[in-house]
């Protein structure tokens, strides 16, 4: 009998052989599993069959039973999530964990059981009202079923008022019956329905915006690699009309019966994005991301992996989805830091759509006004597409130039200047609204004793702590951790405690003093908890004018706000002198992107940057120049210097309650690294984390760096094996990112 082989999510990086389930037929591959691991049960997902084991016979326990009669995934799309496993190292069943809905990971069915609809008989149908004069009441629900599209439920007619007695009643004179539901080999729960639903032969739900010419252009150029693998770099200033792109794109997609996966970087986006998508299409649009609910997150990919879903919107996790139609991949904002996952599997899905839209042979855009460094190579050598918008589609609106307004020597209200306030109260007073963008949350990023020189730190971290005004508290934004405000300083008891810096709450306070009359609608992580709250905020600022706009970069991320006409950034110094590589590209981006948000519609936009370094050159080529002249600059850079992506990179954390526990690891592992490495790569380490102590832990790293890909994947995988075997990585926590983009 053969044996089945099962992934399962474990830190092993194997599959593992049971006998299949006793008297049933062997599953088929993509065949979800239940079946004993050690003391407990799991739920894995059978990957294919072998003749014999490695292990003897008796120590081979059997499956315990099959979850599905029909493989979750295709042969093809299970090659593209073993192809992940490969690349980044990591276990089948940890990618399957990434792939696969929560509920269908626990062992719930894929087709849920669903309350039975209460349908109109044959002689329903015909039957006339009048026949019921003596039962008004049931009558009236008869007329009502008789005009509704769709069978009701039970629940939702005793919601409009009737009762069970009344349903029994006209069931006992056969004008209405349960709906009849589906065997079980035919869908657990599943209503007898037709498998294609009825469609409006139009797939539009309104007109399409007319193109400008350099649209048209690019629409000319798209639609000619249809069909094929044609990565593309869709590179538009902001508000150049890229969505109306992807829109009118889409369509010829949908009309050919095709499916389309649109990926975007934040939660925060989806609901503005899915409106408009649903506004435009008579088709079935769904969004995945983290803040749905384990049943709505089920219910989006079940309608995408049967093929109903014509339009899957979603955050980086909706790359595994399964799509058995897909016949374009869109990644809008593709530069966004948050498509690289920072835990577990840590994917970049911006790498994964173009891989995926490869494998399946299909289209890919990618879409930004500040492309990565690493699509912006492959443009500029020609792996890519390299496409052009250039100008907003309104006639005479065009993208302000972002202004240095240098602040030495100036005096500072809350991190607000005199000449900034002033541009501010221009604007104001012409009922518009303001954008300020402040990447700082909390009231100060320090408190410091002016008597002593105390300054409160965490007792986990090797961070400050944020004073928070409301509610008053002490945060830790790395690890969470919160206490009291201190009444006095624990260190001298007389000195006066004093914040230092601006947080986006102090910037609140100064704002709500100098403006009393006009509303401030402040996002942050503090402010907009759930998407509830985000909503309410979006429809806010979508009444309210004036309103000052004041939040983090969630604020710079792709919104509409046609009334904001003018957009500042407080402090654009953070990332110009950093020691991470990527400073200044991703500097560069955020006022960008930030510039972006003035003078969208037919208002002049103005855009003011609050620097120290004014006379930096670099900041001066990417207000006078652009973006993209910066970008080639750094590029330049990252070549000289044999940086990504012009190079490439792995890197291995450990982490441990004490710090010689990870201290010894490292150590041999770098011993480990140097003894393997017959291909000359460059080895970085083992260094203390930039933050060496985070949530009570001491952090290490040891980066590998290589020329080329081959030799670094071939000495990850020898370094991976010697871990997995070394009793000291047993006691330590340890992962591996392969191209990783956060060095601190």
């Amino acid at each position: 009998m053969p044996l089945i082989q099962v992934a399962l999510a474990t830190p092993l990086r194997r599959l593992f052989d049971y006998w299949p389930v006793a008297g049933e037929p062997l599953p088929a591959v993509g065949v979800r599993v239940k079946v004993p691991f050690g003391n407990r049960q799991m739920i894995g997902l059978v990957m294919g069959q072998v003749a014999a084991s490695d292990l003897p016979n008796n120590r081979i326990k059997a499956a315990l039973a099959y979850l599905d009669t029909k493989p979750l995934f295709t042969q093809h799309h299970l090659d593209f999530l073993r192809w992940v496993a490969s690349y980044y190292h990591q276990p089948m069943g940890e990618v399957l964990q990434a792939a696969l809905p929560a509920l269908l990971r626990q062992g719930q069915n894929l087709h849920p059981p669903q309350e039975p609809r209460w349908e109109l008989t044959e002689l329903g149908k015909t039957t006339p009202l009048s026949e019921l004069q003596r039962a008004p009441r049931q009558a009236n629900l008869l007329k009502l079923l008789q005009t509704s599209a769709q069978p009701k439920t039970q629940k939702a007619l005793q919601a409009e008022g009737y009762s069970l007695a009344m349903l029994q009643a006209l069931q006992t004179k056969n004008l209405i019956a349960l709906q009849k539901l589906a065997t079980k080999t035919q869908g657990i729960g599943l209503p007898q329905l037709p498998l294609d639903e009825h469609l409006p032969k139009s797939v539009l739900a309104e007109v399409p915006l007319t193109l400008t010419a350099e649209q048209q252009q690019v629409m000319q150029i798209l639609t000619k690699k249809l069909g094929t693998f044609s990565p593309a770099l869709l590179q538009g200033v902001t508000g150049s009309g890229k969505t109306e792109i992807y829109l009118q794109l889409i369509q010829q997609l949908l009309e050919a019966g095709q499916q389309v996966l649109v990926l975007i970087p934040e939660i925060g986006l989806t609901p503005q994005t899915l409106k408009r998508f649903e506004q435009r299409f008579n088709r079935r649009v769904v969004s995945m991301h983290s803040a749905m609910t384990d049943k709505e997150r089920l219910d989006a990919w079940r309608s995408a992996m049967q093929g109903r879903a014509a339009v899957v919107l979603g955050t980086r996790s909706a790359i595994f989805t399964p799509l058995p139609k897909l016949g374009l991949i869109i990644v809008d904002e593709e530069h966004d830091t948050s498509f690289k996952q920072q835990d577990g599997l840590r994917y970049q899905a911006r790498d994964l759509a173009v891989l995926r839209a490869k494998q399946e042979n299909i289209p890919i855009l990618l879409g930004s006004a500040t492309p990565a460094l690493e699509t912006l190579v492959k443009a500029k050598d020609g792996a890519y597409l390299w496409l052009h918008l250039r100008q907003r589609p309104a006639q005479g609106v065009k993208v302000p130039e972002p202004k240095l307004l240098d602040i030495r020597n100036r005096k500072l209200f809350g991190g607000f200047s005199e000449p900034l306030l002033l541009a501010m109260d221009k604007h104001l007073k012409a009922d518009n609204q303001v954008l300020v963008l402040l990447n700082r949350r909390g009231f100060a990023p320090v408190l410091m004793c002016t008597g002593c020189g105390w300054i409160a730190g965490c007792l986990h971290c090797d961070s400050r702590m944020t004073w928070h005004k409301e509610p008053p508290k002490l945060h830790c934004h790395h690890c969470d951790q919160q206490q009291p405000l201190p009444t006095s300083c624990p260190q001298c008891v007389d000195g006066e405690l004093k914040p230092l810096g601006v947080g986006t709450e102090r910037a609140e306070e100064v704002l709500l003093e100098r403006y009393p009359d006009i509303p401030v609608i402040r996002l942050d992580r503090d402010s907009v908890r759930n998407r509830n709250d985000l909503a309410a905020k979006l429809e806010q600022i979508a009444r309210q004018r004036p309103a000052i706009l004041l939040g983090t970069q969630m604020l710079a991320k792709g919104h509409h706000f046609p009334d904001v006409t003018l957009a500042t950034l407080l402090n654009a110094d953070h990332g110009l002198y950093s020691s991470d590589p990527r400073a200044m590209e991703r500097t560069a981006q955020l006022i960008i992107q930030v510039a972006g948000r003035a003078g969208r519609e037919e208002k002049p936009g103005e855009v003011i940057i609050q620097t120290h370094h004014s006379d930096d050159p670099r900041l001066e080529k990417l207000c006078i120049e652009g973006y993209e002249a910066l970008a080639l600059d750094l590029l330049d850079e990252r070549q000289k210097t044999n940086w990504p992506p012009y190079a490439y990179l792995a890197m291995f954390r450990a982490e441990a309650p004490k710090t010689e526990q990870v201290d010894a690891l490292m150590r041999l592992l770098a011993g480990q690294a140097n003894a393997l490495n017959q291909e000359h790569l460059t080895l970085l380490g083992p260094v203390p984390a930039p933050m060496e102590r985070r949530q009570g832990r001491y952090h290490m790293q040891f980066l590998l760096h290589a020329k080329k890909r081959a030799p670094l994947h071939r000495l990850v995988a020898q370094l991976l094996s010697w871990l997995e075997k070394s009793p000291e990585a047993r006691r330590v926590r340890w992962s591996l990112d392969i191209d990783p983009e956060d060095l601190f």
